[in-house]
């Protein structure tokens, strides 16, 4: 390299930077034009909009449209965007453009919980959450004597979790129950049999037994022979015929 574009090369490298500090002054002197949110789904259903969100900070910060951005206090805008029950790890930040920007990550529900004349999400950390005006979830349904809180509902969570890591196992089914002594139940898309589950505990072990079942099983006996099959017990499978055999 000569000297010459040496020379040229860091006057190129000194006018960037120049640029760069007076576009972010120009920005901070700037009025706050507008709120932008963009929310990562996560391959979810949406439940919340960006401009439902938007509109969310701009209720809960009165004077943010008309503050300079230098003004823009950030954490209260994560804040207030973080008020949204279908929202995760806000972050905010100011754009060149004006723009306050908000980066959002909605809650992944993994069960549709309907109990106790209440309707509900869970997601995949535990979090509740409401049902949406905005659209639905295509979730596995629980029901039942389902608590509002406390182990009856974590077990309910704990099935619904290990559906949601195995995508080898949830499409087969559809639907939870809890009874009133606290057992769980699936319900199968094929045949017309419920599974009792019992516990929460050991379902790798429960659900291999009766994947087991489904596969070598079944298949022979006729997907409509049993009215129950039960894996509630360790190493055991158990099928109830249609005539209590």
């Amino acid at each position: 390299m000569t000297k010459k574009t040496k020379i040229i090369s860091i006057l190129l490298v000194v006018l960037l930077a120049v640029l760069v500090i007076m576009a972010n002054i120009w920005r901070r002197q700037s009025q706050v034009r507008d709120v932008r949110v963009e929310i990562d789904y996560r391959g979810a259903d949406t439940l919340a909009t960006g401009l439902e969100v938007a509109e969310l900070v701009k209720h809960e910060i009165p004077t943010l449209m008309s503050k300079m951005l230098r003004e823009v206090d950030l954490k209260e805008v994560e804040k207030a965007a973080g008020k949204s029950p279908y929202l995760c790890d806000c972050e905010a930040g100011t754009s060149i453009g004006g723009s306050v920007v908000v980066y959002a990550v909605q809650r992944r529900p993994i069960v549709r919980v309907c109990a106790n004349g209440a309707e509900y999400y869970l997601d995949d950390r535990g979090y509740r959450v409401p049902v949406s005006s905005t659209g639905s979830c295509d979730v596995v349904v629980a029901s039942g004597n389902i608590p509002t809180k406390g182990k009856g509902l974590r077990d309910v969570w704990k099935i619904a979790l290990f559906f949601d890591q195995h995508p080898e196992v949830s499409p087969l089914f559809d639907q939870i129950y809890r009874d009133a002594s606290g057992d769980l139940y699936v319900t199968p898309k094929l045949g017309s049999h419920v599974v009792q589950v019992g516990s929460a505990e050991n379902l790798e072990e429960k659900f291999d037994n009766l994947i087991a079942l489904y596969t070598r099983g079944l298949p022979q006996a006729g997907w409509e022979t049993y009215k129950q099959v039960s894996v509630k017990y360790r190493g055991q499978v158990v099928c109830t015929r249609r005539n209590n055999n």
